[in-house]
């Protein structure tokens, strides 16, 4: 098979990179696509090349891969899942194999899942400058007693890049976890007495004190920044609603009507957890930036650079 990949945009040899060999012919170097052995007087191709150098056996070569390039080159608010596609849209039904996976310049992508292929697989993810890996954002909580919906706890966010396969990253932009969701506040009740009259003879009025009570409406949590944004909270009233997270922040908590009612949390931004609030729910907390971190055999190209990851790096 071909190598499908050559070097990104960037000019990282990704040949190189991801372990094909290469032999010198007529004082220029190519790289290997397969290697034979003659055996018996037929010539039969090698699924792996070892050499031995300083007494220690080395795999130079590997040739029982299925190789692949695929772009990633429109915006999408879903995840692409590598081992559907690479079983159902172009056939091959193995475990083992190597591609190279571009997010192109300016696109935004959900979520990608480089599924669970054989300790032995190789995928060189690479982020081109201004793309983007983003979670969905967290639902901001309700304002406790608000109505139906999530109920006062804000929701977390959503993982961006999940793997089991090993991987190099070259990140020349972000991969981001949804912002958590803002905690929703806490409704309340002011309550105060006030004479009330009543007729009680003739031409008399005769004076109660009765105890009246107002509520005061909580804020709902803000939205966490994602791809797209968390919705904002459902307020104790529609003034008091929270506003729903943008890509790059989260959105404000609602406010309150005073007294003993509390304003929302507010949402959380990149990668970042929702605020709490006094009384009312609990914040969300920010997805995984990367789910499948110690499956990171290499940096590449701009490597990862911490701050274009936002959010958790697990498992």
């Amino acid at each position: 098979m071909a190598i499908p990949y050559d070097t990104t945009n960037a000019g990282t040899d990704v040949r190189a990179v991801m372990r094909h060999s290469s032999i010198k012919v007529n004082g220029s170097w190519q790289y290997l696509e397969d290697t034979y052995v003659k055996d018996g007087g037929a010539w039969r191709e090698v699924k792996e090349t070892w050499v031995k150098r300083s007494g220690t056996w080395r795999k130079v070569h590997e040739g029982e891969h299925f190789l692949f390039k695929h772009d990633l080159s429109s915006n999408f608010e879903g995840g692409f899942e590598l081992g559907p596609f690479v079983n159902f849209t172009l056939g091959y039904s193995g475990n083992k194999i190597k591609g190279l996976i571009t997010v192109k310049q300016n696109v935004k992508r959900q979520q990608v899942d480089l599924g669970n292929f054989s300790s032995d697989s190789l995928i060189y993810l690479r982020l081109e400058l201004n793309a983007r890996i983003q979670g969905r954002g967290g639902n901001g909580g309700n304002a406790t007693g608000a109505g139906s919906g999530s109920g006062p706890n804000g929701q977390n966010g959503q993982r961006a890049l999940y793997t089991r396969t090993p991987f190099i990253l070259d990140n020349a932009s972000l991969i981001v976890g949804g912002g958590g969701g803002g905690a929703g506040g806490e409704n309340s009740y002011h309550q105060y007495v006030e004479p009330v009259g009543t007729p009680c003879g003739k031409g008399s009025t005769c004076y109660q004190n009765e105890t009246f009570q107002v509520f005061k409406a909580g804020g709902g949590g803000g939205g966490g920044a994602g791809y797209p944004g968390g919705n904002g909270g459902v307020g104790g009233n529609s003034n008091k609603n929270g506003f729903n997270g943008g890509q790059d922040s989260g959105g404000a908590g609602g406010g309150n009507s005073g007294d003993s009612s509390h304003s929302g949390g507010a949402g959380g931004n990149m990668g970042q957890n929702g605020q709490d609030t006094t009384g009312g729910g609990v914040n969300g907390n920010s997805g995984a930036a990367i789910d499948g971190w110690s499956y990171r055999v290499q940096e590449s190209g701009n490597g990862y650079q911490e701050q274009n990851i936002r959010g958790p790096k697990i498992n």
